[in-house]
């Protein structure tokens, strides 16, 4: 099973009601907001989605989230190079 959160569906409850108005206004204004604004909604979601049965299996975690967080472990190289030796 396949789970893509369309870019337009609004969230019941906002994600980051626990930030003070100062600091949402640093994450929309600096990196974060692009990233979340511009680049997360042109990743090719349903290219990678083609890959997986829509009917049998496990479902996939939601594939923006998931992409989202390759491309930020690749772009500021998060990777644990210890383990992977």
């Amino acid at each position: 099973m396949v789970k893509i959160k369309k870019s337009n569906q609004l969230n019941i409850f906002d994600p980051c009601d626990f930030l003070t108005p100062k600091r949402r206004q640093m994450l929309d204004a600096g990196w974060p907001g692009l990233f979340r604004e511009h680049i997360l909604p042109s990743i090719p979601v349903n290219e990678v989605g083609k890959h997986f049965n829509a009917t049998f299996g496990r479902p996939t975690k939601e594939l923006y989230s998931m992409l989202g967080a390759l491309i930020l472990q690749q772009t500021f190289d998060l990777t644990d190079e210890e383990t992977i030796q």
